[in-house]
């Protein structure tokens, strides 16, 4: 239910209209549905949308990228983009790890 009131806060009404009528072409085959599945689908739709405006624009990048060297996948560049590829660890762990990995390359040759 959280995210049904998320949703609400972030979606104008009208543009959740249009995404829903765009990609389910009725607002009947939502009415058999309990609210947490039309949230989840929407939700969803709110997700393909974006991952389809990243994917245009890495496709324009692409042959930049391909010309530099500087090559990333859609993956790779989709969860840059996003800020997926943050870690959210601690600063204190991910040290601690750094210096386990250092230490293993160091005691194995």
């Amino acid at each position: 239910m959280e995210k049904f009131f998320l949703l609400g806060c972030q979606v104008d009404e009208i543009e959740l209209i249009d995404l829903v009528l765009r990609r389910y072409h009725t607002l009947d085959a939502l009415k058999v549905l309990d609210v947490e599945r039309v949230v989840k689908l929407v939700l969803k739709a709110l997700e393909d949308e974006s991952k389809e405006r990243f994917r245009a624009e890495w496709l324009s990048l692409l042959p930049c990228m391909v010309f530099t060297n500087h090559y990333m996948t859609f993956e790779q560049y989709y969860e840059t983009v996003t800020g997926k590829n943050v870690d959210t660890r601690p600063v204190e762990e991910i040290i601690a790890e750094i210096d386990r990995k250092h230490a293993e390359v160091h005691n194995g040759s």
